[in-house]
């Protein structure tokens, strides 16, 4: 979409200002853009088109937002967070008669977002704001809260998608990837084990992220220390396990999300440790003694659930990941299951290091 399409669209929320755009190119669901203008209140600000194919409710995706962003300025008044500008007409979102909705997001001043961690006291940051996130939201009503994505961490039902997918899938793709089938069908034995408990409630019901990637941390420039989590996209009910295992999905990888070399591809046991002090540090009294025994576990799940979802879309043409070329999703896939791979070498060494986080905090 060039400059040109977008007059349509800012003055709905800013007026008929002028104004510079800048794509933004990184993220696998939303296309978006920095919007910079003389704006009295808004000079910068973060524009995105709502992927409505993955977000099938865009309006209960924005409520979501809204709510969650809303109580958090409300209960951490000192601590900067996201906000929605609203449009002229007072909505948070705008849709156009097409149906593409629009949102945008004030630009929090003297911050950054990065791909790849200065060093360990980031990853600790990292831990800690995401761990604040979860003390933060506890007692916010998360029944209240809508399913953006209905199963989103249900790694039962999204093993089922995967056989769903192979089972259509062209006799040509299977070949490709038997391996990586063999590879799911020998631990899909484990799958159930936090959905199931969260039905049976053994485990707790909380507010989640759902998405919390390093790039999902906002830094302060000058401190570099974290200021907040971003993209609230998958706000829901949740698992606190989801958050901090696919955090350590993320960071915990040295190389490219699909490093086609899987000899690069290694689960950092000293990233592992440092986001562990910095989580624990800031939720370790509100989780459950379930919760904090299965913390170690917790990146070896959704490592293995998003391996399976980026395969599946392989096999069903690429619709749900954005790609730039057409093997992208099979090699985040392998990349995703090397990671499993390494997790469960050092399951004990992972363990050992929660319980001494633990119990160093006590």
């Amino acid at each position: 979409m060039d400059h040109k399409n977008l007059l349509r669209v800012i003055p709905q929320f800013l007026g008929n200002i002028e104004f510079l755009s800048k794509p933004i190119l990184d993220g696998h669901i939303h296309q978006g853009w920095y919007i910079h203008s003389h704006h009295s209140q808004y000079p910068e600000v973060v524009l995105q088109r709502v992927n409505t194919y993955v977000f099938k409710e865009p309006e209960k995706l924005m409520e979501n937002i809204q709510l969650v962003s809303t109580y958090l300025h409300q209960h951490s008044p000192n601590q900067r967070q996201l906000t929605l500008i609203p449009t002229l007409s007072g909505k948070i979102y705008y849709r156009e008669a097409n149906g593409t909705i629009w949102r945008i997001y004030k630009q929090i001043e003297n911050c950054y977002t990065t791909l790849i961690a200065r060093d360990l006291t980031q990853i600790f940051e990292a831990g800690k704001v995401t761990g604040l996130f979860l003390k933060q939201l506890r007692d916010y009503p998360v029944e209240s809260l809508h399913i953006s994505i209905p199963d989103f961490h249900n790694t039962p039902k999204r093993y089922q998608n995967f056989l769903t997918a192979l089972s259509h899938a062209e006799p040509d793709l299977i070949r490709i990837v038997q391996r990586e089938i063999d590879f799911l069908e020998e631990r899909s034995s484990h799958f159930g084990l936090f959905w199931n408990a969260l039905l049976q409630q053994s485990l707790p019901w909380r507010v989640t992220h759902n998405d919390t990637k390093l790039d999902n941390v906002l830094f302060d420039r000058d401190t570099h220390k974290a200021v907040c989590l971003i993209d609230l996209d998958t706000i829901m009910p949740g698992s606190a396990l989801f958050d901090f295992g696919d955090a350590l999905r993320a960071m915990g990888n040295p190389s490219a999300e699909d490093e086609p070399d899987l000899k690069k591809v290694q689960f950092q046991i000293p990233v592992f440790k440092a986001y562990t002090q910095g989580y624990l540090a800031a939720a370790r009294e509100i989780l459950t003694s379930k919760e904090l025994e299965w913390l170690a576990f917790s990146p070896w799940m959704i490592t293995i659930e998003i391996g399976m979802r980026f395969l599946t879309d392989y096999l069903q043409g690429n619709q749900y990941f954005r790609i730039h070329y057409p093997e992208q999703n099979l090699n985040r896939c392998r990349t995703q299951f090397k990671l499993v791979a390494d997790i469960e070498k050092q399951k004990s060494l992972l363990e050992e290091i929660v319980l001494k986080t633990i119990n160093h905090l006590k």
